[in-house]
């Protein structure tokens, strides 16, 4: 159709969407959990809610991620990232303020690639 334009895919790698009670959390900035959407060998998207005493800073260095179950049985923390994204989700409800956070992993250890391969094949699916 005209005007209609192709999305082109720029992931280098195959996103996985996140069993529930999956969660992700940014320190130092935050102590707020968010519920992890998807997740690739590349990085992770997660749905939070912005916390009001939530200090804003305009350079993002020595940022960390923990990833963890719920129920604890798995947690991957001090991943290094850089934030890809961060929008208002679009769920209709303007009650809701949650939002998006997309986020790349950087320099992972041995240890880190290997536990979120583990992550990724026992509570991601395609």
């Amino acid at each position: 159709m005209k005007g209609e334009r192709k999305r082109v895919e720029r992931r280098k790698h195959e996103r996985f969407h996140v069993q529930k009670d999956a969660f992700a959390m940014i320190t130092p900035l935050s102590h707020k959990k968010g519920e992890i959407i998807d997740i690739s060998r590349g990085g992770l998207a997660f749905r939070y809610v912005p916390d009001d005493n939530q200090p804003k800073l305009s350079v993002e260095i020595g940022l960390f991620l923990h990833i963890f179950l719920k129920d604890i049985s798995f947690c991957l923390l001090r991943v290094p990232i850089q934030t890809v994204s961060d929008f208002p989700m679009e769920n209709g409800e303007s009650s809701d303020l949650a939002r998006r956070r997309s986020v790349a992993f950087h320099a992972l250890s041995e240890r880190q690639v290997s536990e979120l391969e583990f992550f990724i094949e026992n509570h991601a699916a395609c």
